[in-house]
Formats: structure tokens, C-alpha cells, sequence
């Protein structure tokens, strides 16, 4: 018995500490590029995206917004692919696309050739 309530416990605390789904991971990812807080940002984003940030940041093109708060408008996910539409500091909506990678919603920003 004691086996089972601690298996079920540490199934508990692993699922509380996951990302929370895309909402979450959207969230964190723009609050913190907001914030400048580029390495932070990464976390939550996929590789290639982590590599575009990195670009941009190096040609300090990356806008600062150290008041933003993300506002939740709505998600739409379809398999292992996600879009969360927030509200910008200009009351603008815009749209963050996420991807499922082993588990985890990581923003993925295309780069437009």
C-alpha cells in the first residue's frame, strides 16, 4: 500500500511541475522576451527558435516591453501543434505557435526567407 500511495504521489508532483500545456509555455515565453530576458525565453521555445533569437538579439533588434502582461484571448491545439492568441501591450492580437517535443509545448517561430 504504501508502494501505491507513493508511486501515485511522485506521478502527482511530476504532472504538477510539467509546463501546464501551451497557454503556459506562450506565456512565459513572450513575458520573458518582453522582459529581455532572452535565455529565459529560450526554455520555452524550440531549438531553431532558441538560434533565432539568438540572431536577432545579436543584431539588437528585439524590442523591450518591461510593463507587458500576457492576456489570454483563446488556444486551438491539433496533435502535437498549438496556437495561442494573446493581446500585445498595443492591444493588438497576435498568434504563438507551439509544437509538442517529447512532452513539452515549446514556441516555434519560422523564419520567413
Amino acid at each position: 500500500m504504501k508502494k501505491i500511495i507513493t508511486t501515485l504521489l511522485l506521478a502527482f508532483i511530476l504532472t504538477s511541475c510539467s509546463s501546464g500545456g501551451p497557454k503556459s509555455a506562450a506565456k512565459n515565453f513572450t513575458e520573458n522576451m518582453s522582459k529581455g530576458k532572452i535565455e529565459e525565453a529560450k526554455k520555452y521555445a524550440t531549438e531553431s527558435t532558441g538560434k533565432l533569437l539568438d540572431f536577432a538579439s545579436s543584431l539588437g533588434s528585439l524590442p523591450i516591453e518591461p510593463d507587458f502582461k500576457f492576456k489570454f484571448v483563446k488556444d486551438s491545439i491539433v496533435d502535437n501543434r498549438a496556437w495561442v492568441t494573446f493581446i500585445d501591450e498595443k492591444g493588438k492580437e497576435n498568434d504563438c505557435e507551439l509544437v509538442k517535443i517529447d512532452g513539452e509545448w515549446l514556441v516555434h517561430i519560422e523564419s520567413k526567407k
